[in-house]
Formats: C-alpha cells, structure tokens, sequence
C-alpha cells in the first residue's frame, strides 16, 4: 500500500493538546484517557506518560499523542466542545491508554470509569493502575475477561500500548480514522487497494463493532462504517463494510 511507513522515516512524537487540530499523517496514535487533576496543585500523570512513550518510541514515522488536556497556561473549551473534541481523538486513536491512579478524596476519576466501559472491548484500550489505586477490582476483572493488557506502573503502560501499535502505519487524510486493528486486516487492505485503483478517496471512517481474533491463526471481525469520495465525481458516499471472522469481507 502506497502509505505504509517507510523505514527510512525517522521517528517522532508530536502532542495534541484539546482543541489542536491534529496532523494531517501519522503512523500511531494513543490517546491518554485518566482522571485529571482539578487542583492546581496537584499534577498531572500525562506529562510523565508522554515522556515514556517519547522516550520508548522507535517506530518509522510520527507518534501522535492526544491529551484531553490544554497547553500550559491554556484554558479548557466549552464542555460539550471538549467532549467532542475527546470523542474524536478517541476514535482516530490506535491506542487507548488508560492510567487511572484513583484517590477517592483527590482524584476519584469517575468520568474514567465511563470511558473505559466506552472503550474496553474496543480491543484497543490498554489499562494501568497503581497497586494502591482505589476501587479498582471491577475494571481490573473486565480487562481480564477481555484480554485488555494491564500494567501497574506508567512507564509499563507505555510500553504496553506501543507494543500493541507496533513501527505502526503512515495514515493520512480519512485514512486516519481506521486504526491499526483494521487498517492492518486483510479483508480491509483488499478493499482498499480496489477503492484506491478506481481513484476512490476514502474520507472518513468510524469503527461501530470490533471482536479480536479467537485464536493465533484466526481473523479480527469488525464492521466500519465508511465515507468515501467517489473517483468519476459525485457527492460522498456513505457505506458499511463487514469483514466476519473466517469469512472475509461480506458487505
């Protein structure tokens, strides 16, 4: 595919803050999804996470990491404009990275619990906790049961959500908004390349279904809805695709 990452690229890491608009390319994408400090003097965990994974990334290409946080000596959005605005970045995200350290007294981090039960059969979160970390167990068996890797400290969790992307792929444009699970998928690079080949441009993209493969020579399911921009002219079309495990694409 004419935008896989090239080796020779060299590897960088560039943080979106809320409100950025991010790149128009690149080849990962974590978002980092956790409790956040209301007190000022109480700081933040997200600097220390973007250090590990600035410090730990070797992929060829650009690491976007977004954060639901503004830029030092910024201001928050408009509420409904910040939820979107993490809405979005969440679903471009190859990685969820989740880092809750829960303080019932400072940091009880209850929206968190939100987005995890939002992201965690996504089968791209990747969960991190402190041992100390309160009320915790209901996550913790959740991620269990779906296979979500855990780690206890921060520098773990990094290392965990960029062994799940990998050297990662060079996406531009729509193409940002298929992750890594499907963007990697035989049934999607087969459709792909034949949209490409007419002079098709995909647009926009959303994951409504994903269910990992059930065993190391099985297939990924997922069902995508998909925006496409038609090479002969004409509007944008909208479009589902169903890739069923062990049976390719059906829609």
């Amino acid at each position: 595919m004419a935008s896989e990452a090239k080796a020779d690229v060299e590897a960088e890491v560039e943080v979106v803050h809320v409100g950025q608009e991010p790149p128009e390319s690149w080849a990962a994408a974590v978002y980092l999804c956790g409790p956040t400090p209301t007190d000022p003097a109480e700081p933040s965990w997200r600097p220390d996470a973007v250090a590990a994974l600035r410090s730990a990334w070797s992929g060829a290409g650009r690491l976007v990491v977004f954060l639901p946080e503004p830029v030092s000596g910024g201001g928050y959005p408009a509420y409904a404009d910040q939820i979107a605005w993490e809405e979005d970045a969440m679903r471009r995200s190859d990685v969820i990275l989740f880092w809750i350290p829960r303080d019932m007294a400072r940091l009880p981090g209850l929206v968190s619990n939100i987005k995890w039960g939002s992201w965690c059969d996504s089968g791209r979160a990747v969960l991190g906790a402190p041992p100390e970390a309160e009320r915790m167990a209901y996550l913790l068996h959740f991620a269990d049961a779906l296979g979500v890797p855990v780690e206890r400290t921060l520098t773990g969790a990094a290392g965990a959500a960029l062994r799940a992307v990998g050297p990662g792929s060079v996406r531009s444009g729509g193409e940002r908004a298929v992750p890594l699970t499907v963007w990697r998928t035989e049934p999607f690079r087969t459709w792909y390349a034949a949209c490409r080949e007419v002079g098709n441009q995909l647009l926009d993209a959303r994951v409504e279904w994903y269910a990992p493969a059930a065993g190391p020579d099985g297939a990924a399911a997922w069902l995508l809805t998909v925006t496409v921009a038609p090479g002969g002219g004409g509007g944008p079309a909208t479009g589902r695709l169903l890739a069923a495990q062990g049976q390719g694409m059906l829609m």
